[in-house]
């Protein structure tokens, strides 16, 4: 069913919901928003009725009046509008398919190829490496979490910062780059839960750790399927070798299928007679663990060397720096090179910026509080096992560095960002791993119910890693693991 003069109801206008309905009655349709949270300012909904003519309700509307309901993935079910909908057989799609075909039949984005990337780690990495590197030959705008930047010759510019990664702040990020007069051969976009059937070429970075959506009606791993079931023909699709989910959905479908494996994620280990596109190994032969959910060797700080193969041949090998922990980058150096080469960049392009990689901020990156050593890995997609992972790499660190004690900064900025740290999970961390570090502070309203002897409270990151400063000593380690926008 197409999206033009139609009767249309917009579900949910926190998360994406307000520029799909805008674009929707921009189109000609006869568009109503419903507020399902109660949280958008009343003057932000007056507006889009004065401006835009979209009728607004905090309270569910009669389904009879609408031909079609756009909804969000992770709306309850029993939500009044989308239960009658189900039980009357009224048509519903998702803001993702939404977002697609209204992308699909924009003319002005006609001559621009896109790339979306979704999953559950590495989107962010991967979607910002594959940037670096598309940008060596194209001109690319890159939609991350992290802001919207234009990206030319390895080389990036910020356009905007503060949009979501829901698929409706994809229309925004369109709007402002052509706003700004960037008019890019690429768009890359980090979208949550699924793909739009708009992209060129699809990433699935990992299917796991999965989680529940929906009220836990359903699981996000198959929300994410909607980058398989709406890819457009003749597309490519990228997959985690490993998602096995994913590998089924993909049968008999009309895009090029493509797998990638990297050496270091368990799910990664898949049976011998399925053999990926492409595989990532360590000079130190990490990929020949005879042990299959561990490595080799221990990922060090320092620099190594990868190998990228194509269906058993090797393409290139890449010296990394140190100052950063590579390891925690696997997903993204393998889908990064695998997806630059499938669009046209040169090996040795996708070698220097591997080679020149120093980590993103926030994302496992070592740097200096004043003149105390901080592994940063605050960031909008840390959860537990990220501030685990992070902890066993500063253990790492101070033994290998001979340190002093690890002061660790955990928890949340705000506990909407991307679903927040549960306190629960927070509280079991410490029980666990509180001994290992000699003070954990945590940040955040929420932690406040979370108790151990070696503990103290801060409001915000900044406050965190401040107190963190004071009380650790020039040989200590500050780990920084905060769920923030950054």
């Amino acid at each position: 069913m197409g999206l033009f003069r139609k009767k249309l109801a917009v579900l949910d206008l926190t998360h994406g919901g307000i520029p799909i309905a805008i674009k929707l009655a921009a189109l000609g349709n006869d568009v109503s928003g419903v507020d399902v949270y109660g949280t958008v300012d009343q003057a932000r909904l007056g507006e889009l009725e004065e401006k835009y003519g979209i009728r607004c309700s905090k309270a569910p509307l009669l389904l009879s009046e609408f031909d079609l309901l756009i909804a969000p993935v992770h709306l309850d079910p029993a939500y009044p509008m989308l239960s009658k909908a189900r039980s009357e057989g009224k048509t519903v799609i998702s803001h993702h398919e939404a977002i697609g075909k209204i992308l699909q039949d924009d003319p002005e984005l006609s001559d621009i190829r896109i790339v979306e990337i979704t999953g559950v780690k590495a989107k962010t990495s991967t979607a910002s490496l594959l940037a670096d590197m598309l940008s060596r030959r194209f001109d690319v705008v890159l939609h991350t979490s992290r802001g919207l930047e234009a990206w030319k010759d390895g080389v990036p510019f910020l356009i905007h910062r503060g949009l979501s990664i829901t698929p409706g702040s994809i229309l925004t990020a369109i709007e402002k780059s052509l706003e700004a007069g960037i008019r890019p051969e690429f768009f890359i976009f980090e979208i949550s839960i699924g793909g739009t059937g708009a992209a060129d070429l699809g990433v699935l970075t990992t299917l796991s750790p999965d989680y529940g959506i929906a009220n836990n009606t359903s699981l996000a791993s198959t929300a994410k399927l909607q980058l398989i079931q709406n890819a457009k023909p003749g597309s490519i699709l990228l997959l985690n070798a490993g998602a096995e989910k994913a590998l089924e959905a993909a049968k008999g479908n009309l895009a090029k299928v493509l797998t990638f494996k990297d050496p270091f994620y368990a799910e990664s280990q898949v049976k011998m007679s399925e053999v990926p596109d492409f595989v990532l190994e360590t000079e130190a032969g990490t990929a020949k663990s005879s042990t299959p959910s561990e490595p080799a060797t221990t990922p060090k700080a320092s620099g190594s060397t990868l190998h990228f193969l194509r269906r058993g041949e090797e393409l290139f090998s890449a010296s990394l720096r140190p100052g950063y922990n590579s390891s925690a980058y696997r997903t993204a150096f393998v889908a990064a090179s695998a997806a630059a080469l499938e669009l046209g960049v040169e090996r040795k392009a996708v070698v220097s910026v591997l080679e020149e990689f120093r980590g993103l901020s926030g994302r496992m990156q070592e740097k200096e509080l004043n003149g105390v050593a901080l592994v940063d890995n605050s960031n909008s997609g840390m959860d537990i096992l990220s501030a685990e992972k992070a902890l066993e790499y500063a253990l790492l660190k101070k033994k290998d560095e001979k340190k002093g004690s690890i002061i660790l900064v955990l928890g949340e900025e705000a506990s909407q960002v991307c679903e927040g740290l549960p306190p629960v999970s927070v509280q079991g961390f410490v029980e666990k791993f509180g001994t290992k570090c000699r003070h954990i502070i945590l940040v955040g309203e929420r932690m406040q119910t979370v108790a151990a002897k070696n503990v103290s409270y801060a409001g915000s990151l900044p406050e965190g890693l401040l107190k963190a400063s004071e009380l650790a000593g020039t040989e200590d380690i500050i780990l920084s693991s905060v769920k923030c926008f950054r």
